[in-house]
This record gives structure tokens, sequence and C-alpha cells, in this order.
């Protein structure tokens, strides 16, 4: 189990005006953009990025989990992955004022924060499987409340600040549990094909 916090992530404007258009349906204006500068200047002061991951050998992730693996995959990464909950906090009470788009902007950048956050864990990942000669697939979000608190338990989540009540098993909006697998890179056959043999030159008398 390894348990990493306070690394550094970088909000993309870019991204979040894409998020606002699509969740929010909010037009892209060069005012927007300059709302989102100013929206990513004040969210880095909130966010505090802590994650756990471990990786699970095919029998041990068969046996202790119900994650639906591929044929070919040959391990299995599970990680916890959160963002404090101070941005999610002042996102609540814009939420609750009369300006809805500090709301849309502060939901905006958790959703990219977490995103970010998300990412960083999976490039570690993605390290670690090369050095063992395999891929690793997308990350699948684990979503499905009956989920949360078998995944919850197995990597310890309250070691990051986040607790699940089992009556209600659901993570708050600034955290994510997910997972990915493993599958062995394919190697290229090391024979070269043989070229053809020319065909003999008969000598003509």
């Amino acid at each position: 189990m390894t348990k990493i916090k306070n690394f550094r992530i970088t909000l993309r404007p870019r991204d979040m005006a894409r998020w606002l258009k699509a969740n929010e349906r909010l037009e892209i204006t060069p005012a927007l953009e300059s709302s989102i500068e100013q929206a990513v200047k004040e969210s880095k002061l909130l966010i505090q990025p802590a994650a756990l991951y471990t990786t699970l050998a095919r029998a041990t992730a068969d046996r202790t989990t119900s994650l639906p693996l591929g044929s070919k995959a040959v391990a299995v990464s599970i990680m916890a992955i959160t963002i404090g909950p101070a941005l999610a906090t002042e996102r609540a009470k814009a939420e609750k004022g009369p300006d809805t788009l500090q709301a849309s902007l502060l939901r905006a950048a958790e959703q990219e924060a977490l995103s970010q956050s998300s990412q960083f864990i999976v490039r570690l990942l993605q390290e670690q499987a090369k050095e063992e000669e395999c891929d690793t697939g997308l990350i699948v979000v684990i979503s499905e409340p009956l989920l949360v608190p078998a995944f919850s338990q197995l990597l310890g989540i309250q070691r990051i600040g986040l607790t699940v009540d089992p009556a209600a098993p659901a993570l708050p909006s600034y955290a994510r549990l997910a997972w990915m697998e493993w599958t062995p890179i394919a190697k290229r056959s090391s024979k070269r094909s043989e070229a053809p043999s020319r065909p003999e030159k008969t000598a003509v008398s």
C-alpha cells in the first residue's frame, strides 16, 4: 500500500472551459475565460491532494474483489484519491448564494482537480507497470455504491481523511475510488523471416 500527499497538480483552464460548456451549458466568452483564470488562482490555495493505491496480483484480486477483469489481465491497481474538503466547502457556500457563475466555476475546478490528481497517480502506476513489462488499461471509476465500502476498507481510506457511512455508502464529491488492470506487453518475435532463396543460374553451353 502506498500513500502520497501534497503532490503538485496543475488545473487546466481549457479543460475547465470544456467542462463548463458541456455540463453547465455556458458559452465560452473572453469574460468567462478571464473568470476561469481567476478561479484557478483562487482554487490552488484550497486543494490538498492525497492518494492511496495498491496493486493486486490477478489471483488475489479474483479472490478478494468482484472487479470484472479482462481475460488477459494479470494484476489490478486500486486507488483512492482526494483533493481535500476545502474547495467543496467553498463550492457549497457559493451554491447557496446568488452568484451562480461562481458556483459553476468551483464545480469545474473541483472536477478538474480530481481528474488531474487521478492522472498523476495513473502515471506513477504506468511507470511501475512498464518495469514489469505490462501495459495499463483505462482508469475506471468505482461508482456502484455497493462496492464503495469494500474498497474503502481494503485501502484504509481513513489514512487520507476519508470516511464512508455503511448506511449510506458514498464518497464525498472531493474524493474518488478507481481501478485499472495490467496486461502483459505483447512481445514481438525476434526471428527474422528468411529471405526467399534465389533460383540457381543454369550455365548455357
